[in-house]
């Protein structure tokens, strides 16, 4: 299916911070923020920065370094700004990594599945109910953004950390589960706040069982190896020991716009973010009844508000970035704190529905196994499913939460379903024998 998918431009979405910032180390050999969030210096070159994170235009760089038409395809994009449509959009390698990275993936589901599982029917069930998300997998790969590669790297860290469950000294898986996640957070940095709750989790059970803390204390030192490096670099050089700067806030503001719906808008929000898109909400309310909530269409969207209205009177409020985030939390969330959670549900039900209603048929499976491994204390299923649930939320909370952010659902939904219809089979048989 791969050769059949569609090569976008390379403007569109996201792609042009990354490559913005892959052309500057190239060029000057600085992570700066890229050409669309900084201008050139005096010596003509972009400043340092950290308002990304620095991973995925460092293998874009790689890829540009080995593949000739890519740095050339990369050049054109960045020196003319997006703005020439006669840019190529070549980049064979960087997108083979990343098909490369998708069949990983798809490796690691299969093993999660029977170690999980403890069937090696139920891993061959997950497979093929996770290979049905291909289709959406590969436009991942096909765009230069990083949700193939943190997909890839938060799998390899849940996997890592399974394993540790099943090994006489798991203080080594956790450490390869800490460095995958450090890697993880060094492609989107979001997932520093898993670390910390998986943290402050161990931290808890530790407690009581006092056998968890050695492979607790590995599990934070691989993580900080990867990640101490970029953190001390931005300290020496920017002032601030860090994973970014200025996104959080530019993110947190857009989805603040969102609480300002009103009650009606509220209860269609849930019908406006079925699977079926903007469908069931027209239908049972009228034509365009779901405008508000979708993107730059119009100028009363509330993500065309948050990126600006609301974005340039709060930075004016608050005195620009270096206090933004604080006075977004204090004047916005704190302030309503029930209206940011109760919006946040439909925001994390919009995000949950991968590859829409196979999302929407999984998700609801997946809940009602996780919370059986909650009674069970099965601490497979649990690595395997509350991380993604977790960042579900996280991601509803502080972002215009989409599918795209939490593909790490795939897995718990794929295995939830293979465990599903292996406890069906299996029912089944017990009852033909019964009959019998």
């Amino acid at each position: 299916m791969w050769p059949r998918a569609p090569l976008q431009p390379l403007d569109w979405y996201d792609q042009p911070f990354y490559l913005g910032i892959a052309y500057d180390l190239r060029h000057s050999g600085r992570f700066t923020d890229g050409y669309m969030f900084a201008k050139p210096e005096e010596d003509g070159q972009r400043p340092s920065g950290m308002r990304f994170a620095p991973l995925y235009p460092l293998m874009l760089a790689g890829a540009a370094a080995l593949d000739p038409g890519f740095a050339a395809a990369m050049d054109c994009e960045v020196e003319g700004e997006g703005q020439n449509a006669a840019c190529s959009r070549a980049a064979p390698l960087a997108r083979g990594v990343q098909f490369g990275m998708l069949a990983g993936f798809f490796l690691l589901l299969w093993w999660m599945g029977g170690a999980v599982s403890g069937s090696a029917a139920v891993a061959w069930t997950a497979l093929l109910l996770g290979l049905a998300t291909g289709p959406v997998l590969l436009r991942s790969v096909n765009y230069l953004m990083t949700e193939t590669t943190s997909l890839f790297l938060v799998t390899g860290a849940t996997a890592a950390a399974i394993a540790a469950t099943r090994a006489r000294r798991p203080s080594l898986g956790m450490l390869g589960a800490g460095m995958l996640l450090g890697l993880t957070a060094l492609t989107r940095p979001a997932f520093l706040y898993l670390f910390l709750a998986a943290v402050a989790t161990g931290a808890c059970l530790a407690v009581r069982r006092r056998a968890m803390i050695p492979a607790l204390l590995t599990f934070a030192l691989g993580f900080a190896l990867p990640v101490a490096p970029w953190g001390i670099r931005n300290w020496l050089v920017l002032g601030r020991p860090a994973l970014t700067f200025g996104y959080d806030s530019h993110t947190l503001v857009q989805r603040i716009s969102f609480n300002a719906m009103t009650w009606r808008e509220y209860a269609l929000s849930y019908l406006c973010w079925l699977p079926d898109g903007t469908g069931m909400g027209e239908a049972l309310v009228g034509p365009r009844a779901c405008d508000r909530f979708g993107w730059n269409e119009r100028p009363d969207t509330f993500y065309s508000i948050g990126q600006g209205a609301l974005m340039r009177d709060t930075l004016a409020a608050s005195g620009g970035f270096d206090h933004h985030l604080g006075y977004l939390l204090h004047h916005y969330v704190l302030a309503a704190p029930v209206k940011h959670a109760l919006v946040t549900i439909p925001m994390a039900l919009r995000g949950a529905w991968v590859d829409h209603y196979w999302g929407f048929v999984l998700a609801p499976v997946c809940a009602a196994f996780t919370i059986g491994a909650v009674r069970r204390r099965d601490a497979r299923f649990l690595i395997l499913a509350l991380p993604a649930w977790f960042m579900l939320l996280f991601n509803a909370a502080v972002a215009v939460n989409q599918v795209r952010y939490n593909l790490m659902l795939i897995p718990p939904f794929a295995i939830a379903g293979g465990l599903a219809l292996g406890t069906l089979l299996a029912r089944r048989r017990r009852a033909q024998l019964a009959t019998r």
